[in-house]
């Protein structure tokens, strides 16, 4: 026994604003993706293969996508467990603080990165409050893989748990 399931629109609705709609997303897929990504690759191509390839396989840049792919490998498991943890938590259970751990979640959506990066380094940094501390115990955080860690942790937390019902 088959089921066709015919989708009827209200009298006098016409399919065009949900075709504008997907209309308007793909335009701005383009634009906000696309145009940025074929830009780069033709930047990037521009002086030819040779070039792009010796600028990749620079030393440099080696460093600088191994540095990536570490931060990616630390942060990633970390933002799963403590995603799944947080939104399980909340989803689950009403408790007092609830409201306090979802808004200290939430807080990189609200603080630009710029004053998240000064943050970073009045607390971290060589005249910062543990800087002196972290100095004397020769500790680097700021422009090293810790500090790295520690903010690419911060701007990712609020993507790592799923929503929630409140």
């Amino acid at each position: 026994m088959s089921h066709s399931v015919a989708i009827h629109h209200a009298p006098g609705q016409s399919r065009l604003m949900p075709r504008l709609l997907i209309g308007l997303a793909y335009l701005l897929t383009l634009l906000l993706v696309v145009a940025p990504l074929t830009y780069i690759f033709y930047r990037a191509l521009s002086e030819g293969w040779a070039t792009y390839s010796a600028n990749i396989l620079n030393p440099q840049t080696l460093h600088a996508i191994w540095l990536t792919v570490l931060v990616a490998l630390i942060v990633v498991p970390l933002n799963i467990a403590f995603g799944i943890a947080v939104a399980w938590t909340v989803a689950k259970f009403r408790f007092p603080g609830r409201g306090i751990l979802v808004t200290l979640v939430e807080i990189p959506f609200s603080v630009s990165p710029i004053i998240a990066g000064i943050c970073y380094l009045l607390l971290y940094g060589r005249q910062g409050l543990l800087g002196p501390w972290l100095i004397s115990h020769d500790i680097q955080v700021m422009f090293a893989l810790p500090g790295i860690v520690l903010v690419t942790l911060f701007v990712t937390a609020p993507l790592s748990r799923a929503r929630y019902c409140p």
